[in-house]
């Protein structure tokens, strides 16, 4: 019968001691440009060390909603701000807006729209049902956006086929 050797042996106990000593000095030690871990540091945990005073100042919950969604908080405050009382406006689907936005256009789901901007008159593109009953649609170009309603410059019928070719 072989002898098992205990959990809390002195091998175990001298082994544990050294991986320690060999990771600190991984962790810590600077080997000119060679230590991976240090940039490693310094790109993910010291960037927020560095701008945590000021990231501190701000306590407005709008302003750190804006500096978190950008173009996701600007667009549905833009869409609100130049919202006639008459109209109800026609969500693009997220596909139309990925293809002019760097990030997801996350505010055309219309539950993230309300929840950034409130309640207002919309209608989601997935709602089939009520499509119909939107006057006013927002068009996307690379460096623009707007609202266009039926009888205007922009083809209705146009831009609703561009939505539903991203799906």
């Amino acid at each position: 019968m072989s002898e098992r050797l205990p959990i809390f042996s002195l091998r175990g106990l001298i082994l544990a001691i050294v991986m320690v000593v060999v990771l600190t000095l991984l962790l810590s030690a600077k080997f000119g440009d060679l230590n991976s871990y240090a940039t490693s540091y310094d790109a993910r945990i010291g960037l927020y060390g560095e701008k945590l005073d000021s990231l501190n100042k701000i306590h407005s919950w709008r302003s750190r909603m804006f500096m978190r969604h950008v173009a996701n908080i600007e667009i549905p405050t833009y869409i609100v701000n130049h919202m006639r009382p008459t109209d109800t406006v026609l969500l693009p689907p997220m596909s139309y807006g990925n293809r002019y936005m760097v990030t997801n256009a996350i505010w055309s789901d219309p539950r993230i729209f309300t929840w950034m901007v409130g309640f207002h008159p919309i209608v989601a593109w997935t709602d089939t049902t009520r499509r119909a009953s939107a006057n006013a649609f927002v068009v996307l170009t690379a460096n623009q956006i707007w609202i266009a309603r039926r009888g205007g410059a922009t083809n209705i019928d146009s831009l609703l086929n561009e939505y539903g070719s991203g799906q």
